[in-house]
């Protein structure tokens, strides 16, 4: 004599792939004991674990926006895999229906609102980055390269220089602070160099910059360093007649 079927009808909450947000899922399961388990128990909480087992990761995927798609996604999923031992028990059949109410709902949408900026944000910074490497490493890359690319009529959404711009003195500034120009190449190598000291070691090392300028720069230069930098501890053992002169 088979043995006999039960139903259990439950509610639960289903996380969904909107962050925060679940589905209220209304879940009616037919299942009967296993006779191969024997007289070992098997309770509706267990056959319930074994149902959102199932179809949890088909929520977990799905937005509360889509609830439509969502059932029927774990409806396929239940028709291929049912009937189906577990854990004690014969899952013979199982309905799943998704409810969201209108607060869940508002607050996806205000959430697909955000995302969609957060993409529109993101494509336009890449747009601007990849107009910006244009002009910088095409168009601005030396004086006759602008002078080229001023007697085409480019396209807005690349840009260029307008009509009044001085092209020799912003071709300069732009491959003055190129990031593989070689004085930018030599504060990289300082920076890391400095963070590789220790701190004595970072003000012996500032002492001897600040020595330096004094000797070869403005006073002006020398001022703004020490301001920048500190004032010095004190004198490095540098001479003078070993540093060279710019007059030399």
């Amino acid at each position: 004599m088979p043995a006999p079927t039960f139903q259990y009808t439950y509610s639960d909450r289903l996380p969904s792939r909107n962050n925060g947000l679940a589905f209220v899922a209304s879940i009616r399961v037919y299942w009967r004991r296993d006779p191969s388990n024997g007289s070992q128990p098997t309770s509706p909480r267990i056959v319930a674990r074994t149902i959102r087992a199932v179809v949890e990761g088909i929520a977990q995927q799905s937005s509360v926006l889509r609830l439509h798609v969502a059932e029927e996604e774990i409806e396929e999923v239940l028709r291929k895999r049912l009937p189906f031992v577990d854990d004690g028990a014969e899952i013979l059949n199982a309905h799943v229906s998704l409810t969201v109410d209108q607060e869940t709902l508002d607050s996806a949408m205000r959430l697909e609102r955000l995302l969609h900026e957060q993409e529109l944000d993101e494509l336009a910074r890449r747009q601007a980055k990849g107009r910006a490497d244009f002009l910088r490493d095409v168009m601005l890359k030396d004086p006759a390269s602008a002078r080229i690319y001023t007697m085409f009529e480019l396209s807005p959404r690349i840009g260029g220089p307008s009509a009044h711009v001085d092209l020799d003195r912003l071709v300069q500034q732009v491959n003055d602070w190129h990031p593989e120009a070689r004085w930018i190449g030599i504060a990289q190598i300082l920076h890391d160099f400095l963070n590789g000291l220790s701190e004595g070691g970072r003000k012996d090392l500032l002492n001897i910059i600040q020595h330096a300028i004094s000797l070869l720069g403005t006073p002006h230069q020398a001022a703004r360093f020490s301001d920048i930098a500190g004032e010095p501890d004190g004198p490095v053992s540098i001479s003078e007649s070993s540093m060279p002169r710019l007059d030399e």
